[in-house]
């Protein structure tokens, strides 16, 4: 039987190799581009810049601030009686 891996830290973020997964799409999607305009190494530049900036970003607001953004507009449904629908920009009493 396989020893089980206990994470040192419940809340910790998904890491790749020793990237979060937050550094890691910005890069990603740059490296892409890049590569499709034929400018690798402006992808690759411009993808460590951006990774950059937007952890640098994150870590100056509060915790949870990203996936806010996403359920606010709507990129991160979330299931449940008492979240309410994130298009809903009023909401008037019953």
């Amino acid at each position: 039987m396989d020893p089980i891996i206990i994470p040192t830290h419940l809340d910790a973020p998904k890491r790749l190799l020793f990237w979060t997964v937050d550094q890691v799409i910005p890069f990603s999607i740059m490296f892409v581009i890049g590569m499709m305009a034929g400018r690798l190494f402006f992808g690759i530049v411009c993808g460590v810049a951006v990774s950059w900036a937007l952890e640098k970003y994150k870590n100056s607001r509060s915790d949870g601030l990203m996936q806010h953004f996403a359920y606010w507009y709507g990129l991160a449904p979330i299931k449940g009686r008492a979240a309410i629908n994130p298009f809903a920009r009023r909401i008037y009493p019953a």
